[in-house]
């Protein structure tokens, strides 16, 4: 029997019995996913589990939700001996990555209120977590963007992330600093590993160089092209790697861009997804946008790493959770500048 309680909620019915589940949930996607099955005899039943596209719904996990959103897709496969019924579906937000925004001005108005003002028609509602109250000045979007591309080009100028909460709602957050207390351990609980390191895009020096309007006490080369520098002391041989900043920039903020560059560069090399027998730690469910260590040394890595992605699992296996994890620096964020008035979001 599986350790935890599984049912779909479908427009107040709950169906539960199901012998295959996935639900996935990453801080790469802004709404979460899942596919539900169930194989049985027919018995005497000539009408399939009236779950249809498009109806609301909830996969709750003992009770608790972890999905809220839609069915998308409805399979059904049958024989003279069994059929079988596939449900899946995504959170609200999933309408947000499908659907055109209209053309809207941010000029004057703050990422929470325009989010507000995006998000009520789809019954989405937005939840706070990082600070992003500064008004815009100039900021629009494109003609035929998404809610979903308006709103994260938006997020990105106040370095701030988008995702879901499982209870229908969009979350503006970043990374979170609280910490998973059981530790991920070769020979202890960790059933598999697969890890990828790359250093395809990293580079020994980060140089970035921008535009200035100088001053009384700062002109000549230094007001044209301020300069920072951040090293890599990873990458061993010669590759030095330059970036021209789009803004008008200070040699301070050049430094913190190249800083930001190489950070990010090493977090996304460095990916490991780790396989683990059942669905909960010691504080609940595995869930991404938290720290946890890492201790594997078949791999080399003893470290604290990002819980960026999470997938639970039951099939013929029993119930397995395949963790996604990084080092935190993956998705660090650097607020940007607002385009020009006439560029709209990129």
């Amino acid at each position: 029997m599986p350790d935890h309680d599984v049912r779909l909620k479908v427009d107040g019915t709950l169906y539960g019995g199901w012998t295959s589940i996935t639900i996935n949930r990453s801080m790469e996607q802004v709404a979460g996913s899942f596919e539900l099955a169930v194989s049985e005899r027919w018995a005497g039943q000539d009408v399939v589990r009236p779950i249809r596209p498009g109806m609301t719904c909830s996969v709750l996990v003992d009770g608790a939700p972890v999905i809220t959103g839609h069915v998308d897709d409805v399979s059904v496969d049958y024989d003279a001996r069994s059929h079988t019924v596939t449900v899946s579906g995504r959170d609200a937000t999933g309408d947000l990555v499908d659907c055109s925004a209209p053309s809207i001005q941010f000029s004057g108005r703050t990422l929470p209120g325009v989010a507000r003002e995006l998000c009520a028609p789809y019954g989405i509602g937005v939840k706070i977590e990082a600070p992003c109250a500064a008004a815009f000045q100039r900021l629009k979007n494109n003609e035929g963007d998404s809610v979903y591309e308006t709103l994260e080009a938006a997020a990105r100028v106040r370095a701030v992330l988008l995702l879901s909460d499982g209870l229908g709602n969009l979350v503006l957050s970043r990374v979170s600093s609280s910490r998973v207390s059981t530790p991920l351990v070769l020979g202890t609980n960790i059933l598999s590993c697969g890890a990828r390191f790359s250093g395809r895009d990293r580079y020994s020096v980060y140089t970035v160089k921008g535009q200035s309007s100088g001053s009384d006490d700062w002109f000549g080369e230094s007001a044209a092209q301020p300069a920072g520098q951040a090293r890599d002391k990873g990458v061993g041989r010669h590759r030095p790697l330059t970036v021209l900043a789009e803004e008008q920039i200070d040699p301070a903020a050049a430094a913190e861009r190249a800083q930001w560059e190489r950070n990010v560069r090493y977090g996304r090399g460095r990916t490991m997804t780790v396989t683990v027998r059942g669905w909960s730690h010691a504080g609940g469910l595995w869930a991404p946008n938290r720290l946890v260590t890492l201790r594997d040394a078949f791999i080399g890595v003893d470290q604290t790493l990002l819980i960026s992605g999470v997938s639970l699992i039951l099939s013929g296996q029993g119930e397995l959770a395949e963790l996604t994890v990084c080092p935190p620096e993956a998705f660090a964020l650097l607020a940007l500048p607002e385009p020009d008035e006439d560029e709209g979001l990129m």
